[in-house]
């Protein structure tokens, strides 16, 4: 399976990135409360999802690459 992200996802994942994807999501759930922007709401649960969907090993293989 091949994961894709948006510019915007990745750009996320970028900032919350830890040494693992379960880390990954657990810092992108911790500051869940905290956003009180809804589209940010909304794109934190799209990233999450699909980062539980894929395998430690495809988190390992993502060339994340923060944009401007």
């Amino acid at each position: 399976m091949h994961t894709m992200f948006t510019v915007e996802e990745s750009n996320l994942i970028c900032i919350f990135a830890g040494e693992s994807r379960n880390e990954a999501i657990g810092d992108i759930e911790r500051a869940l409360p905290y956003l009180e922007d809804t589209d940010m709401a909304e794109l934190s649960g799209r990233v999450i999802g699909k980062l539980r969907d894929m395998t430690d090993e495809e988190f390992g293989q993502l060339e994340l690459t923060e944009a401007e």
